[in-house]
């Protein structure tokens, strides 16, 4: 859940600091809290990509958790976080993950030079950003990505039904437009990405009487009813 556009960002400001807590109450009917789901993000990102010394870009990275996440499963990387909350990219700083910066930027131009990045992490960005600047967003994340970089796109999928009503009750969701992953796939396209997989997942509630359910996840991917979806996309 980041937000990469001036105007989110007084509002993402004023909900920094109990982000966690507003997410939590407003997923709790998930039987996961919101750590659960920026963990289980990684998981899936750590299928595709290994820990080889990578520089990588958290694109909207809001408090750092996902950020934190990937340190831990990747300490090679070399890691930067940005977001246009000022207040978030300061309960950011506040983890003190080393060798990590975190950088407050104003939505539009990266602060970083062209090809930099073997990898762009997007978690819950786009459908916070205008339908009409989403492929401006894309475009300059293609800009500071490397040949051969890759760009990981993770969405609510508008066609989950759990998924719809926790947008519809969530603070700091409101009036957002959720995006079908056909539509970020065109987007990706038209920005010089060339979307190789994707991937649909959290099927059912995390409550133990779905655990044995959950399991099954993994054979289900190609499913478009998961409440959220990944697009791996690779530089053209």
């Amino acid at each position: 859940m980041k937000h990469p556009l001036p105007a989110d960002k007084r509002d993402f400001d004023t909900f920094a600091r109990h982000y966690r807590d507003l997410h939590d109450a407003n997923i709790r009917l998930s039987g996961a809290n919101s750590a659960y789901f920026a963990r289980l993000k990684i998981q899936i990102l750590a299928l595709y990509e290994s820990d080889d010394g990578q520089h990588v870009l958290d694109l909207g990275c809001g408090d750092g958790l996902c950020t934190a996440y990937m340190q831990q499963s990747f300490p090679s990387w070399q890691l930067t976080g940005v977001d246009v909350s000022a207040e978030s990219i300061a309960v950011a700083q506040e983890r003190r993950l080393p060798g990590v910066a975190f950088i407050h930027y104003d939505g539009r131009h990266l602060p970083f030079d062209p090809a930099g990045f073997d990898v762009i992490f997007m978690a819950g960005v786009l459908h916070h950003v205008g339908h009409d600047q989403r492929l401006a967003v894309l475009q300059e994340a293609r800009r500071v990505a490397r040949p051969q970089g890759r760009i990981y796109i993770f969405e609510h999928n508008p066609f989950n039904l759990l998924t719809r009503y926790f947008v519809s009750t969530c603070a700091f969701d409101r009036g957002v437009k959720l995006l079908m992953a056909s539509e970020a796939k065109r987007l990706l396209c038209e920005a010089g990405w060339k979307a190789e997989s994707c991937r649909y997942y959290i099927f059912f509630p995390r409550h133990r009487i779905f655990r044995p359910l959950c399991k099954a996840e993994s054979r289900l991917s190609w499913l478009p009813l998961g409440g959220q979806y990944m697009i791996r996309a690779c530089a053209c």
